[in-house]
């Protein structure tokens, strides 16, 4: 299967960070995700259930968007961007009762250059099952990729940056909605109960997104920059005020 790609990219300040991929991957995730299926005792035929939408305002960006209004789907959006965002390490910290770690990268002294280019893949996919003799296996084939790029830099004008930041995340999701919304794209057809879990996650109680994973690089690399850098940054993120 050939998966069908886009890009986007955008420059943010490292406090940004958190607000700009929540936005990106939920105002994505607003047009694949429909209510619940409710089958029939044969599992033929089926109904399907409301999805519920609310207003979200960004912390350090200028923007309000909509998203799917659905607690557990939130909770596991929020816990995989956090995992994200602990994993760029870019010395800065959120309000949102996680512990984040320290940045072991930057570029130079001088806050307007880019600390890092993070790089973040947003899959939809679709399961097969293979069977070879009499062992059966899923295999992972995604249909759709969104291939993200994030700028990050340390700014001290981040009341510029967060109205900039709002004007071209805004232009991203309006984007998203125009991509997703040509005629003729690829979207797997509905299946039968029994194969379900193929292409939705059907895990949450009030919606099913079809399925999908964030790919990134867990693995930590070498130190980039040297020791007096590195305590330059965090000298500099104990004296900011958020």
């Amino acid at each position: 299967m050939n998966a069908r790609n886009q890009c986007i990219n955008i420059r943010v300040d490292a406090r940004q960070i958190k607000d700009a991929v929540l936005c990106i991957l939920d105002s994505t995730l607003l047009h694949r995700v429909v209510g619940k299926y409710k089958y029939n005792a044969q599992g033929s035929s089926f109904s399907t259930g409301s999805i519920g939408i609310e207003e979200v305002s960004l912390s350090q960006i200028d923007l309000t968007y909509v998203r799917v209004n659905s607690p557990g789907l939130v909770e596991n959006v929020q816990r995989q961007v956090h995992d994200y965002i602990n994993y760029l390490q870019l010395d800065t910290s959120f309000d949102d009762g996680y512990a984040y770690g320290l940045s072991e990268r930057a570029s130079s002294f001088n806050k307007c250059d880019s600390l890092i280019t993070a790089r973040l893949r947003l899959e939809f996919y679709q399961k097969k099952r293979r069977t070879w003799m009499t062992v059966v296996t899923e295999e992972c084939l995604p249909w759709e990729i969104w291939n993200i790029e994030f700028d990050v830099i340390r700014t001290d004008d981040l009341s510029t940056m967060r109205e900039e930041v709002g004007e071209k995340l805004g232009e991203i999701v309006l984007n998203i909605c125009n991509i997703v919304n040509q005629p003729r794209l690829y979207i797997p057809s509905v299946p039968n109960l029994t194969d379900l879990p193929l292409v939705f996650d059907d895990t949450f109680s009030d919606v099913q997104p079809y399925l999908f994973r964030l790919v990134y690089n867990k693995e930590k690399g070498p130190l980039s920059v040297a020791d007096a850098v590195k305590g330059y940054l965090k000298q500099t993120v104990s004296s900011l005020t958020y």
